[in-house]
């Protein structure tokens, strides 16, 4: 068997075989009007064609995508435009709003108060190296504002005026301790003087000291200016007594004082320039 395959009726028989299936190929393509080459290109690079195709047709989907994320980012941007157009006004109409307040407050207070000299004023900065708050308003002396003319924020207490320019002035605060202000609580009609501390100052608060052991004065009272020494007029509102504490310095208790004018936030405020002194009053 194995002299059969080396044998040269083997190998004619191989040539007839040959022979055979190359004319079935050329019969083939022939009548497909392909040449041999031709088809055989075809098989190798019709893979490549149709990939290339699904290439091709994926670019043009990312293109149409590119087109429409361009429109939508110029719809957000318009959108987002609007937004800070509507919160612009927004932010108009809360500060209208804030000034009207405020100006019908004065107004009530002129009423109240009509021996009262004042101008208003708006806070430009805040001393963020203060502890105890102070800002500065954009009145000065060429509008007739001196050291120690009373601030307020309706008819609250405020502070006082520490330091003046030709435009501007400095506020100090009610949270400050440098600053006393003889008060008396209206249901009691107990006297005393309003000041605080450094711990009091950072919570907010104030106190009235010079209260005796067996006072009257309680939690809810509300607490005003006296009149005396002449700085603040009577009857201006300083805040809320919150509770009472004993002093650690002697015996006698002071109270917890709530300001009635969050002296962080007010933006309006009026300068009392004039006023005149109720001395009957005062001598209480």
């Amino acid at each position: 068997m194995k002299n059969f395959f080396k044998s040269s009726e083997f190998k004619v028989i191989m040539c007839i075989l040959a022979a055979l299936l190359a004319g079935m190929l050329v019969a083939a393509f022939s009548s497909s009007g392909t040449s041999p080459f031709t088809a055989a290109a075809d098989i190798i690079y019709k893979p490549f064609q149709q990939a290339a195709a699904y290439i091709a047709e994926k670019t043009s989907d990312w293109k149409a995508s590119f087109v429409s994320s361009s429109v939508y980012k110029d719809q957000i941007a318009e959108l987002e435009s609007e937004i800070d157009e509507y919160n612009e006004a927004l932010a108009d109409y809360e500060r209208t709003k804030q000034k009207l307040q405020a100006y019908e407050e004065f107004l009530q207070v002129k009423e109240d108060n009509p021996d009262f000299e004042f101008i208003s004023a708006s806070v430009v900065s805040r001393n963020t190296s203060d502890i105890y708050d102070s800002f500065t308003l954009d009145k000065g002396s060429v509008n007739g504002v001196e050291v120690d003319n009373p601030v307020i924020y309706g008819s609250c207490v405020v502070g006082i005026v520490k330091e003046v320019g030709t435009a501007t002035c400095v506020v100090k605060t009610i949270l400050d301790p440098s600053l006393n202000i003889s008060v008396y609580e209206i249901k009691s009609r107990e006297n005393g003087y309003s000041t605080t501390t450094a711990a009091l100052s950072y919570e907010g608060l104030c106190k009235m000291s010079g209260l005796s052991k067996d006072t009257a004065v309680a939690p809810g009272g509300i607490v005003c200016t006296s009149g005396l020494g002449g700085i603040f007029p009577r009857n201006l509102i300083v805040g809320t007594v919150t509770e009472l504490q004993n002093e650690t310095a002697d015996v006698s208790l002071y109270a917890v004082i709530e300001p009635g004018a969050d002296v962080n936030t007010v933006n309006d405020v009026l300068i009392i320039t004039a006023f005149a002194s109720d001395s009957e009053d005062s001598t209480e």
